[in-house]
């Protein structure tokens, strides 16, 4: 399952994501509401600080190591699930929704992705707004062949591409390091889906979204003709 043994490593290898940046520019779509859900939070790092900006967050996440990283963080204002995008079911309703890192492209069928945004909408209250990014079918397929690194002080991560439409498959080989001259191999394989962008602004509509836009990343203009992360933002 993804995001199981990188679970652990997973802050390291992200440890140059500006994730304070990426707060502030979620926050500035929603501007007074404070009860938020941050769906797909895998270890919660966006979490904890929209909870020290004053959000009353609810985070959601399938990967049970991801979340048990989750769990170790000062979050007093943050209630983690252990809970599918597609089988969203919270205790209330929320007043902002935002899923990052293209945690959608994860979602293998459209009708899971259509799923997903009606259970998100059943929780957002009337004028609430829905934000996430996505990567773009030209980005997935352009990895095609690609090789990427990463590592920290206590792991090496290599990630293998290879693109067959609408799919990007992505083997993963994780070294951890265990000892001073001992290191562990593990490996995962993720698989992220390509939609097109169009698509994904009619399952909005079905769900009952009105006022869809697409931004570049981190950026209030439209997305770029080549734009490889495209955010959209719904009411």
């Amino acid at each position: 399952m993804p995001y199981g043994s990188l679970a652990a490593r997973y802050d390291g290898l992200m440890s140059g994501f500006d994730y304070e940046a990426y707060a502030d520019y979620l926050l500035s779509f929603a501007g007074e509401r404070r009860r938020v859900l941050d769906l797909a939070c895998g270890t919660g790092r966006l979490a904890e600080i929209l909870s020290r900006r004053g959000c009353d967050v609810t985070a959601a996440d399938a990967s049970p190591e991801m979340l048990a990283v989750a769990q170790n963080r000062d979050c007093r204002n943050v209630l983690f699930l252990l809970q599918d995008m597609a089988e969203l079911d919270l205790y209330g309703t929320v007043e902002a929704v935002f899923c990052t890192l293209d945690a959608l492209n994860y979602l293998q069928t459209p009708q899971k992705l259509k799923e997903t945004f009606r259970r998100v909408r059943l929780f957002l209250e009337p004028g609430g707004v829905f934000v996430f990014d996505v990567l773009t079918p030209e980005a997935l397929s352009s990895r095609d062949g690609a090789v990427f690194m990463s590592d920290s002080e206590d792991a090496y991560c290599v990630w293998n591409c290879a693109w067959k439409a609408p799919f990007c498959r992505q083997e993963i080989t994780l070294f951890s390091r265990r000892g001073e001259n001992l290191w562990e191999r593990h490996e995962e394989v993720h698989t992220e889906r390509a939609y097109r962008l169009s698509f994904i602004e009619g399952a909005l509509a079905e769900a009952g979204f009105a006022s869809v836009r697409q931004y570049g990343m981190l950026s209030k203009d439209p997305p770029g003709k080549h734009a490889e992360r495209v955010v959209f933002a719904a009411k």
